[in-house]
Formats: C-alpha cells, sequence, structure tokens
C-alpha cells in the first residue's frame, strides 16, 4: 500500500513530534502509557513505515531515525499490518527511545547553534546594507502550499521549486528587479508539517515604491514556479502594516536609513527568519547538503561605490 506524501509530511511531523514528547517527559515508561497514547502509537506505526525509506538519500531528523530503529529492533520481521502495539511492547519501545535523548539533544544543540551564526550573519548583511541605502523596500512573505493539494509536494519537489526561485533572484528576473539583498528559511509545520519558505526581499527604495504590489507580484510568480499548487501569504496588505505600526513594529515597506525606529524594526523582522525558539519547525526529512538558510552577498561586482573585488 502506497500513503501519500501529504501524509508522509504528516506523519514525519507526528513521529518527531512524539519522540520529543517521550525523551522530554521525566515521567516512568507506565506512566506515560494511555489509551490514547497507544492508540496514536497504531494509528502512526504502519503508514509511517510505508513512507519511511532509509535505503534513499534521504536524511532524516534524529528522533525519526531513532523511532525506526527502535521500532524495528522491537518488532522485528513482522510486516507493519501485522504489529500491533500494546501495554507491554510500548513500554519497551519507550524506554529504547530514551537511550537516544543524548544524540537527539546534540542535534537540537547543532541547530541552535547553526540558527545563532545564521542571526549574526543576517544582521551583518542587513547592516551593511542600510550603510549603503538611504532607504530600502523591505518585503516579507511566506511561500507554501495549498492545503488541499500539499499531499502532492514531496521534499525533491520543494527543493526543486526553491532552486529556480533563487535562480529567479539571482537573475533579477520580473518581480526581482531592482533588488539589493535578500534571504530565506526553509521550515516544516510544527502541527500539520506543511513545508513552507519565509522571504525576505529588499530592493532599492529609489527605484521601487509599492510593497504591497511586489509581494503579490512574488505571490504570483511562486505559484507559476510550483505549477499551481503554490500560496503566498503576505504581510504588506493595508490592515497587517496598521497592525504593525500601531504597535510600533512596522518593519516592511519604505525603510529610511536616518529613522532609527524603522531600521530596528527592519532588522527585527528580518532576524525572524533565525529565530531560535521556532525549533519545531526545522525540516524533518531533507536532503544531503540541502541548505535550509541562505542569504545575499553584499560585495557584488555590480554595488555601486564599493572598491572593485580583487580577482
Amino acid at each position: 500500500m502506497k500513503y501519500s506524501n501529504h501524509n508522509q509530511n504528516f506523519l514525519m511531523t507526528k513521529v518527531h513530534q512524539l519522540v520529543i514528547n517521550i525523551i522530554s517527559s521525566r515521567a516512568k515508561s507506565d506512566s506515560i502509557i494511555s489509551d490514547s497514547f497507544i492508540n496514536e502509537l497504531n494509528n502512526l506505526y504502519q503508514p509511517f513505515m510505508y513512507c519511511y525509506e532509509p535505503d534513499t538519500e534521504l536524511v532524516y531528523s534524529m528522533p525519526i531515525n531513532a523511532f525506526f530503529i527502535s521500532t524495528q529492533l522491537i518488532v522485528g520481521d513482522q510486516y507493519p499490518n501485522e504489529v500491533i502495539w500494546d501495554n507491554s511492547n510500548v513500554a519497551e519501545l519507550i524506554d529504547r527511545l530514551r537511550c537516544y535523548k543524548r544524540e537527539i539533544n546534540r542535534e537540537k544543540c547543532v541547530l541552535k547553534y547553526e540558527e545563532g551564526k545564521n542571526k549574526e550573519s543576517l544582521g551583518q548583511y542587513i547592516t551593511q546594507l542600510f550603510n549603503h541605502h538611504a532607504r530600502l523596500i523591505f518585503v516579507r512573505v511566506d511561500l507554501k502550499y495549498a492545503k488541499d493539494c500539499s499531499h502532492l509536494i514531496t521534499i525533491e519537489d520543494f527543493h526543486d521549486h526553491i532552486k529556480k526561485l533563487c535562480q529567479m533572484i539571482r537573475n533579477e528576473d520580473t518581480c526581482f528587479r531592482c533588488l539589493q539583498g535578500y534571504a530565506w528559511a526553509l521550515e516544516q509545520g510544527g502541527i500539520e508539517g506543511g513545508l513552507h519558505c519565509h522571504l525576505l526581499l529588499i530592493y532599492d527604495g529609489n527605484k521601487r515604491q509599492n510593497d504591497w504590489y511586489i509581494a503579490k507580484e512574488v505571490g504570483e510568480k511562486w505559484k507559476v514556479i510550483t505549477g499551481g499548487l503554490g500560496e503566498c501569504y503576505s504581510y504588506h496588505d493595508k490592515e497587517t502594516k496598521q497592525g504593525y505600526e500601531r504597535n510600533g513594529k512596522l518593519g516592511i515597506g519604505m525603510i529610511h536609513r536616518n529613522e532609527p525606529q524603522e531600521v530596528e524594526n527592519a532588522l527585527d523582522s528580518a532576524l525572524y527568519l533565525t529565530k531560535p525558539s521556532k525549533e519545531d519547525q526545522h525540516l524533518k526529512v531533507w536532503l544531503p547538503n540541502m541548505n535550509t538558510f541562505a542569504h545575499g552577498r553584499y560585495r557584488t561586482s555590480d554595488r555601486r561605490g564599493l572598491p572593485p573585488i580583487s580577482k
């Protein structure tokens, strides 16, 4: 039986969180086990086993690998549809999963460290752009997929869509003209497991004006890239921006270098892409050497007013 890719993304997220909950709990195994817990495990196990592909190039998070290894040590050669989880083998599973606590926590620490480095790098990049430009337009959008067709999207599809997007950004095609900087972060929803991209685009404020229209153009381009499966959430509608403004947090749209509060808000908005507290949003499955965060380069051959780049 072949399960849909929507189930794959959802299942990987559910299994990942199930393992995190187990190793995070200080309760004894018997205290964790309940009818609802056993039912959840039985509902997850069979479809998970049909989705997990150990012999491919896919890379899984440590909690997911721990779940696969631990369950196989318990059930042996039984087919997934023959396995029934009950009080006895669930207790063993919990004990085995807890043996991976150190490795799982180590992976979390590595991810948190990388987020910190990304935050530092992005902050320096944004500061350099403000030092070079008197005014910049900040555009923030979230690129995702429609709920009714997200089951059609694999991690390979997502990677391919992001590659096409990045190529357009580098070429400054259509809605990316007059672009002075960019950053993006790839994530996976902590509840539904939906794949999405937080995208920051920074334009020359002397050449582009209407941030709402730019965000709309980017959303339309994403839909083309994804063959009509993509959706875009824009932060640039009037009501959303007014809400940020009332709270003194407006950091998108036209940002002036000589307005310190605007610059601070823009920096805060940009650094959301590297927020360490969003640890449940990390990808659960990815491709080898797949970047989940990137930003542009400040020193480029066509950035005016800078010394030439030595060869």
